[in-house]
């Protein structure tokens, strides 16, 4: 009894196997379809705009000022980087 349970196993078993290398090596799947591309009716923003004050643009200093890092710190970050 138990030769022929073990027989009816292995043979799952075997086909469980050929079916899952038949998917991995010889089964296509099917295309993969692009999406479709959503038309907007915003117009496109093309070209430059002329400025008035162009030297007001030009001299800003960024939004941003970094502050002093001590020298400390500067040890702390180098030592840390090495790690």
């Amino acid at each position: 009894m138990k030769r022929r349970i073990r027989k009816i196993v292995n043979f799952f078993a075997f086909n469980l196997l050929f079916f899952a290398l038949y998917l991995n090596f010889i089964h296509k799947d099917k295309g993969v379809t692009l999406p479709v591309a959503v038309q907007t009716n915003a117009p496109a923003i093309t070209g430059t705009v002329p400025v008035q004050d162009a030297e007001k643009y030009l001299n800003a200093k960024p939004a941003s000022v970094s502050q002093p890092v001590e020298k400390n710190e500067q040890e702390n970050t180098a030592k840390l980087s090495i790690n």
